[in-house]
């Protein structure tokens, strides 16, 4: 394979991650959209390529690269047009603290957690079908079974937690701490290292879209935390919002191929 190429899906926060980097560099790609609803992501071929079964992948020039926080530094290292990473050691720093502080959080789980409605229903009935689905893929490809096995205790505690509503609670409290120092400094500078758009702002996009989304948009409207508000507004107003999550949208027939999937197992 020569060139970019992404495979994605529409609503995965790590594939905006990277969708919104390739954007503010004007990077071509091409794009395999790997459909969740269906378990593509489970898939023999897909598990070759990323051996956790999650999105994205990047394959540069043949290159396979894993994990949104090593694409996306690939990418500005990588590619000319904007510089993404300043050039000052110490905000290189301050903009990996960010992107770690925002990886090591549990957005996972609040998401799946919190979604209501329809949604709801089918993110953890799609939980649910991967834990029974495993077993049987461990059974039929003997040659992935360690790779098989990994993924099928993720889903297991992954499960469980969704089914606990007071462990779903306490996860909760955890996001008013995590943006109290993002208003810290947000009331310094326009962006998280300065006076310049990073890739530590990129991947808070994608946070603080998905959290107002999902009706945390309070913790930091009507005066309090003040700065988070106008922040995330610049955030949309940038090109590459519009293209990598506001009009990223997933065909029809992959959502009616994957409602099919969960609801009637065909």
């Amino acid at each position: 394979m020569t060139g970019v190429e992404l495979y994605h899906f529409p609503e995965s926060l790590c594939s905006q991650k990277v969708r919104l980097v390739l954007a503010e560099k004007n990077i071509a790609w091409k794009s395999h959209i790997v459909n969740w609803l269906t378990f593509e992501n489970l898939q023999p071929n897909y598990i070759r390529l990323n051996p956790k079964g999650v999105v994205p992948t990047l394959v540069h020039n043949g290159k396979v690269i894993c994990d949104s926080a090593v694409i996306i530094r690939h990418l500005d290292q990588h590619f000319p047009g904007p510089k993404l990473t300043p050039a000052d050691p110490a905000l290189q720093e301050t903009m990996n603290a960010w992107i770690d502080r925002q990886n090591r959080f549990p957005m996972r789980a609040i998401m799946y957690g919190n979604l209501k409605g329809i949604d709801r229903l089918v993110a953890h009935r799609t939980v649910a079908i991967k834990e029974k689905l495993l077993p049987r893929l461990i059974q039929q490809h003997p040659d992935l079974k360690e790779l098989y096995a990994a993924k099928l205790a993720d889903v297991q505690i992954w499960n469980q937690t969704l089914q606990d509503a007071e462990k779903i609670a306490q996860i909760n409290t955890q996001i008013e701490p995590l943006l109290d120092p993002l208003t810290h400094q947000l009331s310094q500078s326009d962006w998280l290292c300065g006076a310049d758009y990073s890739l530590a702002d990129a991947v808070w996009t994608t946070v603080l879209s998905r959290l107002e989304e999902l009706g945390f948009g309070p913790l930091w409207e009507g005066g309090k935390r003040d700065a988070i508000a106008p922040y995330l507004s610049r955030l949309k107003a940038r090109p590459s919002y519009s293209a990598a999550i506001q009009n990223d949208t997933m065909p029809v027939s992959m959502v009616l191929s994957g409602l099919r999937r969960i609801f009637l197992g065909i």
